[in-house]
């Protein structure tokens, strides 16, 4: 549950409102894009770019990346922890 709060609240946060309201009738209720973009009077392609840029903006504010991570670096040692 604290999980959802935070993701949610970090949502609230970064993305735009149509981002976020895009995002949370997609992902989290599960309503089709089609149906989105009816509801707000946008193409599909608009709703699918929409989306993306949300995921986009998440990604960077939860600093998540598809980069690789260096193998000689220690993942578990860290100043952080």
């Amino acid at each position: 549950m604290e999980l959802r709060h935070r993701l949610l609240s970090c949502m609230a946060e970064t993305l735009t409102s149509q981002q976020y309201q895009v995002f949370v009738l997609n992902f989290l209720e599960g309503m089709p894009q089609k149906e989105i973009a009816a509801e707000f009077g946008l193409s599909r392609s608009a709703v699918c770019k929409t989306v993306a840029a949300a995921k986009y903006r998440l990604r960077l504010a939860l600093g998540y990346t598809f980069e690789t991570p260096d193998p000689d670096e220690d993942f578990y040692e860290t100043d952080a922890y």
